[in-house]
C-alpha cells in the first residue's frame, strides 16, 4: 500500500525499502527529509538481500503484489528507494574505516546486514564460527529469577566488540544475582549481591533497542519518564558521569527505585515482546552507586536563596522529594516527621533486606548537607504543633503524609491475641535492629516476634513478601500466605496485552525463602478469610486458627 504523508519523521536508525513504480514517493509532504535521505538501490548486494527478503514475504504471505515484484525484477529493483537517516548512515560508514570493520568484505555501498556486522566488528570467517551467535533462550515463565535460584550469574568472559544494533537478538538478559539464600537467611543484609562487573553491564546496557517510541518511559512504563534509553546508550559508552547526569534530571533517589520499585518501564520494554526485557533497574542501580563511589554525587547547595519558608509534613518519598525539588528552587525547606528517624515507608516500611537504612540515612544526610532541616518526633496536630501554626510561620505548607492506618480485616476475630498489622510487625523489627545491630544474633527488645510461631500472612503483595522473609529470619516453625485472587498465569492472557504491567506468577526473594526453609511455596491462592477463631493453645503471632473458605475448592479450611 502507499506510504502515509510525513513518512520517516523522527527516524533516527535502521533502512527502509519503498516500492515507488509510479515515483511518487518523492513528492513534497510524502516523506519528511529532515534526519533522512532518499537513495536508489544500485549495488548488487545490496538488491540481492532486498530481493531475498520480498521472497520471503512472499512464501509467508502469498501476496501477489510481492509476487509481480519479483516476476519482473530487473525492472522492479528499479523502483525501489532506500530511506536512511544520514547521521546513521555517517556512523555506520565511519565504523567501516576502522580496522576490526575492514575484516568484512564489503562494496562500495554496504547493504544493511553488512552494516550491522561493520558496527559488530565481526568478519564472515568470524561469523561461520559462531562467533556473536544469538543466545535467546526467554526465561521459563514462573520460574525462579536466574538471580535468585543460582544466587549468582555468570558474567562473560567474552572480550569480542559487542554489537550494539543486535545486541537485544544477540545478548540474553542476565539480571543481577541474589545472594544465595543460605546466606542471607543468616542475616538482616540487602538480598542483593555485589552486581555484574562493568563489562558484563555494558552487555547488559548493549541489549536495549533505543525504540523510536520507547514504552518503558511512557505512561505503561516509568511513572517519572526516566530517560532510559539515554542513560543505556550512556552506559554502553562507558561514560558513566553522563549516564548519571541524565538519571538524575528525573529521578531524585534512584538508589531507592533501583532496589523497592516494581520496574514498571521493564514490563513496557519493547525487547519483552519477543525476548526477555532489558535489565533496567539492575543498571539505574548501578549508575547511581558508581555516582556515590566515583564522587560525583555531592551536596548541591543552592547558590541564591529566595527567602520564602515551605514547611513539609512527612518524610517519606515523597516528602523528600519534594524536599530536595523545593530547596533546589532557593527555597527554605524543613521537614516534619512523627518517627524518631526520616525516611518514613522507606525507614521503617520496608525491611533492610530489600532497602538497607544505611542507604537511606546517606541520602537524609546528603539533603541535610544542600540545607533541609528535619525535625523529627514531631506530630502535627498534637499540642502547640498544629497546622495552623505551621501556616502561620511559613510561606506554603505541602502535606506528604502517609496513610498509616491500617485497612483491617473485618471479619469475627480480628481483634484477637497474636492478630498484627503488618506494618507494626515490620516497624517494630526495624526498630530493634536499629537498637541492636544489622548482626547475626538479629533483633533484641520489644518487638513482635515469630520465634516459634506458626505464621499465618494473609495478602499475597509485597507487604506480605516482606512478612515472610522476616517471620523466616525469627525461626518461625511454619508459614502459610492466603492470597485471595487466583493464581495468575505464567504468561500474560489476552486481557494483559504488552505493554500493560505482565500480571503474571512470579517468585519473590520472601517465597523462594519460604521454599527452601520448608520445602514448599508458602502461598495458597484464591482464599477468602471468613473468620479468625479463638482456640485455648498459647498462641503467638498470627498463629491462631483461621477459617477459611476456598473459592478454588469449594470447602473450608483451618489453620
Amino acid at each position: 500500500g502507499k506510504t502515509g504523508i510525513n513518512f520517516a519523521a523522527g527516524m533516527s536508525g535502521g533502512i527502509a525499502y519503498i516500492y515507488d513504480p509510479q515515483d511518487s514517493f518523492s513528492q513534497k509532504g510524502r516523506c519528511n527529509l529532515g534526519l533522512v535521505e532518499i537513495e536508489p538501490v544500485q549495488d548488487q548486494q545490496e538488491g540481492d538481500s532486498l530481493r531475498d527478503m520480498i521472497e520471503q514475504h512472499l512464501e509467508a504471505t502469498g501476496f501477489l503484489v510481492a509476487k509481480g515484484v519479483l516476476d519482473a525484477w530487473s525492472k522492479s529493483l528499479l523502483a525501489f528507494k532506500r530511506v536512511m537517516p544520514v547521521d546513521y548512515k555517517r556512523y555506520l560508514l565511519e565504523q567501516a574505516s576502522s580496522p576490526p570493520a575492514r575484516m568484512t568484505a564489503m562494496t562500495s555501498q554496504p547493504t544493511s546486514a553488512d552494516m550491522e556486522d561493520m558496527v559488530a566488528g565481526v568478519s564472515s570467517d568470524s561469523k561461520l564460527q559462531g562467533v556473536g551467535s544469538k543466545s535467546t533462550r526467554r526465561s521459563k515463565p514462573g520460574q525462579l529469577s536466574k538471580a535468585d535460584a543460582s544466587g549468582s550469574s555468570k558474567d562473560s568472559s567474552s572480550k569480542l566488540p559487542l554489537n550494539k544494533l543486535r545486541g537485544f537478538i544477540e545478548y540474553e538478559r542476565n539480571p543481577d544475582a541474589y545472594r544465595k539464600v543460605e546466606d542471607r537467611l543468616q542475616d538482616w543484609g540487602e538480598v542483593n549481591g555485589d552486581g555484574h562487573t562493568a563489562d558484563e553491564r555494558k552487555r547488559q546496557a548493549a541489549r536495549c533497542m533505543d525504540c523510536g517510541t520507547p514504552f518503558c518511559q511512557t505512561y505503561t512504563g516509568c511513572p517519572i519518564s526516566n530517560l532510559i534509553p539515554e542513560f543505556n546508550e550512556l552506559v554502553f559508552r562507558d561514560q558513566w558521569k553522563a549516564a548519571l547526569e541524565r538519571l538524575l534530571s528525573t529521578n531524585n533517589f534512584p538508589e531507592f527505585t533501583g532496589r523497592v520499585c516494581p520496574a514498571p518501564c521493564e514490563g513496557g520494554c519493547v525487547a519483552g515482546l519477543v525476548e526477555d526485557p532489558v535489565t533496567i533497574k539492575n543498571i539505574e542501580y548501578a549508575i547511581i552507586e558508581r555516582g556515590f563511589k566515583e564522587g560525583w554525587v555531592v551536596p548541591r547547595v543552592p547558590q541564591e536563596r529566595t527567602g520564602k519558608q515551605v514547611k513539609i509534613v512527612g518524610s517519606g518519598p515523597a516528602g523528600l522529594a519534594a524536599a530536595d525539588q523545593l530547596n533546589q528552587m532557593g527555597h527554605s525547606v524543613t521537614v516534619f516527621e512523627r518517627a524518631d528517624r526520616p525516611g518514613g515507608l522507606l525507614m521503617y516500611g520496608i525491611p533492610n533486606m530489600k532497602l538497607a537504612k544505611d542507604k537511606v540515612d546517606r541520602r537524609v544526610q546528603l539533603l541535610m548537607a544542600e540545607g533541609i532541616r528535619f525535625e523529627c518526633k514531631a506530630n502535627v496536630g498534637q499540642g502547640a504543633l498544629t497546622l495552623g501554626s505551621l501556616c502561620a510561620s511559613s510561606d506554603a505548607v505541602l502535606l506528604a503524609t502517609g496513610a498509616t492506618v491500617p485497612r483491617k480485616l473485618e471479619v469475627p476475630g480480628h481483634g484477637l491475641e497474636g492478630v498484627h498489622m503488618a506494618m507494626d510487625f515490620l516497624k517494630q523489627n526495624t526498630q530493634a535492629l536499629l537498637r541492636t545491630g544489622w548482626g547475626c544474633a538479629g533483633p533484641t527488645g520489644d518487638f513482635i516476634s515469630a520465634k516459634g510461631a506458626n505464621v499465618v500472612v494473609i495478602g499475597g503483595g509485597d507487604t506480605g513478601t516482606d512478612c515472610i522473609a522476616t517471620s523466616i529470619r525469627h525461626g518461625c516453625n511454619s508459614i502459610v500466605n492466603l492470597e485471595l485472587l487466583p493464581e495468575p498465569p505464567v504468561e500474560r492472557d489476552g486481557s494483559n496485552p504488552w505493554p500493560e504491567w505482565p500480571r503474571v506468577y512470579r517468585v519473590d526473594y520472601g517465597h523462594h525463602e519460604g521454599r527452601h526453609t520448608f520445602g514448599e511455596d508458602p502461598r495458597q491462592f484464591c482464599v477468602m478469610t471468613l473468620s479468625l477463631i479463638h482456640i485455648s493453645e498459647p498462641t503467638r503471632l498470627l498463629s491462631i486458627s483461621y477459617a477459611v473458605f476456598c473459592l478454588k475448592k469449594k470447602k473450608t479450611l483451618r489453620y
